[in-house]
């Protein structure tokens, strides 16, 4: 049962604390809010006693000493125990509010049933932290085994993420209790009715890859005209996500084409990321080896990002320098930028959303500190000037060689073969 508000909780070395409230409950337990003599509040997880198991308390343990390895993950702390009362939980930090699971963004509303709008650039930011966040965690030799809505918060107008429910991670291919959350398993979990297929980072990508597919296209990879039929039972579940998966958008098999609203948000973006989606979704259903990594969804989150373009009548669109021209799903204006900036390999389309971040100068960074902004005159569509947004100054040399200084929160015209020295690198500026 919950604790009572008041009840004394021991952290451990992190010392003792009181329950204040509860704040929720699921299977395994319930999470209550706890208070130190400090004034810091923690998220406590209090188990029930069918679920207070001693491989749960060394699990616990065990995390507990091998530390987060991103702060977006809640991490266990300490474990929790109540003088004289059996029983144990963890305590986390606790999650501001602001943060929402992810499965309001599928609903477009929020709980209080107001509309929830989030930006393309919030939903790519999404990705790309769940991407780096997975990465962190894979590279310690540890899997998450449960990827899903309930697990991921998010912050719908940065697209900042939280990971929760962390007492599913274990020890990549180790035991372990938790198999998935149904839609979200691997095929090869699904198919094998033994339960001896165990989750592991192969089938982590997996889930990776339905959870960025669902917030980029708003619909499950494996379900389209084919799973609409029959009775959504076992066998149901077993043919359509185990033995006989098929990619909604399979280039080469139409049989399971999804919802309008998927193929719309398909035919938006770039053929790169398609590409991705249906490589993961293709090959990769049944080739574990073959399914996409963390590091190259990151890779595509930056150029998804860097491609990202507001055409003039204001509808956000996608630039491709290697693909055929495209328009503008609104007004059927070309997706043509007036300047590119280029940051060594990766090159920016220029236009009201698009931004340099830190990250643009550290190969694999995760630092999304905003240093420049790009602005269209207001007295003149033509021209378009960049905002120094960093605290050091930089310099911007010319094609014929002249300088001038670009001064924190100062803005300068672009121009063509133009050069900006930063303390990170150097951009430069061009024509697609």
């Amino acid at each position: 049962m919950a604790l009572q508000g008041g009840t004394p909780v021991d952290l451990g070395p992190l010392g003792h604390a009181w329950v204040t409230h509860l704040i929720g409950q699921g299977g395994q337990g319930f999470v209550h809010v706890v208070q130190q003599q400090s004034g810091r509040q923690l998220a406590l997880k209090w188990y029930r006693p069918e679920s207070a198991s001693l491989e749960q308390h060394r699990e616990i343990q065990t995390l507990v000493e091998f530390g987060t390895p991103h702060h977006r993950f809640l991490w266990p702390l300490s474990l929790a125990s109540v003088p004289g009362e059996p029983g144990f939980g963890y305590v986390m930090e606790l999650r501001d509010q602001r943060y929402l699971e992810l499965s309001w963004l599928l609903a477009n509303r929020r709980p209080d049933g107001s509309p929830l709008s989030v930006s393309f650039a919030a939903t790519i930011n999404l990705c790309r932290q769940l991407a780096h966040s997975f990465l962190r965690l894979h590279a310690g030799g540890l899997c998450y085994r449960d990827i899903s809505f309930g697990n991921v918060f998010f912050e719908p107008e940065t697209g900042d993420v939280l990971i929760c429910d962390n007492d599913n991670v274990g020890i990549d291919n180790g035991t372990g209790r938790v198999l998935g959350t149904p839609f979200f398993m691997a095929p090869e979990v699904v198919a094998d009715q033994t339960f001896r297929t165990l989750p592991n980072t192969d089938t982590d990508r997996h889930s990776l890859a339905v959870l960025m597919f669902y917030v980029l296209f708003m619909g499950h990879p494996l379900e389209g005209a084919r799973t609409e039929g029959g009775l959504r039972d076992q066998p149901w579940l077993l043919r359509h996500f185990g033995t006989d998966p098929l990619f909604c958008m399979d280039p080469d098999d139409d049989a399971n084409r999804p919802s309008a609203i998927v193929q719309n948000y398909w035919s938006l973006y770039p053929a790169f990321l398609r590409d991705l989606f249906a490589e993961a979704f293709g090959p990769g259903l049944r080739d574990p080896s073959r399914r996409v990594t963390e590091g190259q969804w990151i890779k595509a989150m930056d150029r998804l990002a860097d491609a990202m373009f507001r055409c003039s009548c204001g509808t956000t669109a996608f630039w491709e320098s290697s693909a055929p021209a495209r328009f503008c799903r609104n007004c059927g204006a070309p997706v043509l930028p007036a300047y590119v900036a280029r940051v060594g390999r990766r090159s920016v389309a220029v236009s009201e959303v698009a931004a340099l971040r830190r990250d643009h100068f550290a190969t694999g960074g995760d630092d999304p500190q905003v240093v420049a902004t790009f602005h269209r005159h207001p007295d003149d569509s033509l021209r378009w000037g960049v905002a120094n947004r960093a605290g050091l100054g930089w310099t911007a040399t010319y094609p014929s060689g002249s300088s001038v200084a670009l001064g924190p929160g100062m803005t300068i015209d672009l121009r063509p073969g133009m050069v900006l020295r930063t303390s990170g690198g150097s951009v430069e500026i061009t024509v697609p």
